[in-house]
């Protein structure tokens, strides 16, 4: 098998650890733990840990080994005002110019999150959560305002599974409620409603990341 394509498998590996919160903020990892989890040379996991590094999940720390970096609430509190700009602004352009959202694509996502929930199924939850804003961001046909969110999805998915785990005792699964208000205002083109409570749940995660440290 190519090198490359080593690289890529640790990559995909490690990545998939990363967001699934398996590997926690603060946590010490060593290349030759990874080739061993992974069954592989410790070449490859380099690279990997290279990439990790660059997008912002690892840092290689001189005699101490690599380190899962920790959230900060800076980043988690961007990151959730840069999507609520997006759908503000997604809900203007429905009132001005006249579009239309998918009501079916949102059902469809609402109820699969609602199924995970029941399933007691976070990850599930939380992908279904993201395609439902995308879903609604979508509607304006904007490609730069969907990479910028997609570029987003990893790092909005590790924090709430990082969340979920460190915070059992927390009741989660708020975004369902939520996004059934959203839904339910949409239906009735009560677009005011909409950026209110996209609003209002900003400011509710707002209160709880720093009352928490991490939680969305």
């Amino acid at each position: 098998m190519a090198q490359q394509s080593l690289v890529e498998i640790a990559y995909t590996k490690i990545h998939e650890k990363l967001i699934h919160a398996h590997y926690l903020p603060g946590e010490i990892l060593s290349e030759n733990i990874l080739a061993k989890e992974f069954n592989m040379s410790r070449t490859p996991i380099r690279g990997a840990i290279s990439r990790l590094e660059s997008e912002g999940f690892l840092t290689s720390m001189k005699n101490r080994g690599i380190i899962v970096k920790e959230i900060s609430l800076k980043e988690a509190l961007e990151i959730s005002q840069v999507i609520l700009f997006l759908t503000e602004f997604t809900v203007e352009e429905v009132v001005t110019r006249g579009f239309s959202f998918n009501l079916e694509e949102l059902k469809c996502y609402l109820d699969q999150q609602l199924q995970a929930e029941e399933n007691d199924e976070y990850y599930n939850y939380i992908q279904n959560h993201i395609l439902f804003t995308r879903c609604m961001i979508s509607t304006v046909n904007n490609k730069i305002m969907l990479d910028f969110m997609d570029s987003l999805k990893d790092k909005f998915v590790r924090m709430a599974m990082v969340n979920w785990r460190l915070t059992p005792q927390q009741k989660h699964y708020s975004a369902n409620q939520i996004n059934q208000f959203i839904y339910s205002a949409l239906c009735e083109q009560d677009y005011a409603r909409v950026k209110q409570i996209c609003r209002d749940s900003f400011i509710s995660t707002r209160e709880r990341i720093f009352m928490s440290g991490l939680s969305l």
